[in-house]
């Protein structure tokens, strides 16, 4: 493969939408660049479980944004996907079908199995361990895969993640302690109901990728004072959850130094991984910087011919 090469990865989150340009290098992806934009598609959904007009100008604008950029950077090819926001709203394949019109971009909503292990995929690029619980907090789903000595025995998505627990739950910046005592009780619902064999429960540690969990460890580092590490344990995370009326402002300043983008979602998202982390008996958390993204763009470079060694 030509270390030229270049290719454009668009995520359509429910929280986020990213550009990210890649090269390869020694067939594994790099990214050269990195555009985040906080359009919180999950939160333009209406009664009718469809994402409202204002939603959708939302996106098209930044598709708009995106457009312009490779017009510049050029690359070989664009890989847009869309998660837990396109999938789950009524209208999302209309609204696929809208963009294909509209911008000429081919957008493939995947299912919830299919990101859980494009994350798999993807934090084998980032330094992944052979047995342990694989965790995805995204806007509006939850991915978890469960794999031993280097084997995907299970990968699930639950429909709750940062922003639409948020919405549903939360009345004010940070949520109650009944608010978070819902939160956690609907995520423990949800994770009752996953099919599992004994021998999946290898649940140590966690390992996080995605968004809420870059977000999840810039602010254990601020309140830990734990450096450069990018692993935390479970105690740790539950001492930030236990936040007192007068401590939450300290917490919220620190939530606004480290991810002020976030501010709305990312104690939600805290509390989907402390409530996986006790149930299933995990102690600690380890961060991965590849993930959903990295998978689909190595998916997508074998299916087309450009085959990668991939240790699964």
């Amino acid at each position: 493969m030509g270390e030229n090469m270049m290719y454009a990865v668009i995520d359509i989150g429910s929280n986020t939408i990213r550009l990210v340009i890649y090269s390869m290098e020694n067939s594994s992806p790099c990214p050269m660049l990195n555009k985040k934009y906080s359009a919180g598609l999950a939160g333009y959904v209406n009664e009718n479980n469809e994402i409202g007009e204002e939603g959708v100008a939302v996106l098209f604008e930044v598709l708009a944004d995106i457009e312009k950029i490779l017009k510049y950077i050029r690359p070989n090819e664009v890989y847009p996907f869309g998660t837990a926001a396109l999938r789950n709203s009524a209208n999302g394949e209309k609204i696929v079908q809208m963009v294909k019109e509209k911008c000429g971009f081919t957008i493939q909503i995947l299912s919830g199995k299919e990101e859980a292990v494009f994350d798999y995929c993807g934090a084998l690029e980032g330094g992944l361990g052979d047995s342990g619980l694989l965790v995805d907090v995204g806007g509006g789903s939850t991915e978890l895969t469960f794999f031993v000595d280097q084997e995907i025995k299970k990968a699930t998505s639950i429909p709750l993640g940062s922003l639409n627990l948020y919405k549903k739950w939360v009345g004010d910046l940070l949520p109650s302690h009944d608010e978070a005592r819902c939160i956690k009780k609907e995520i423990k619902g949800f994770l009752k109901e996953i099919d599992l064999d004994a021998e999946a429960l290898i649940a140590q540690p966690i390992y996080s990728v995605g968004g809420t969990a870059r977000a999840a460890l810039k602010l254990m580092r601020e309140r830990h004072r734990i450096g450069n590490t990018n692993t935390y344990t479970y105690e740790q995370l539950k001492e930030v959850l236990q936040y007192q009326e007068e401590s939450k402002r300290e917490l919220l300043k620190s939530i606004l130094r480290t991810s002020p983008d976030r501010v709305h979602t990312i104690i939600p998202g805290l509390l989907v991984f402390q409530t996986i982390a006790k149930f299933f008996g995990s102690k600690s958390f380890v961060t991965i910087g590849y993930g959903v993204r990295e998978g689909y763009l190595m998916h997508k470079l074998e299916q087309e011919g450009n085959p990668h060694e991939q240790p699964v």
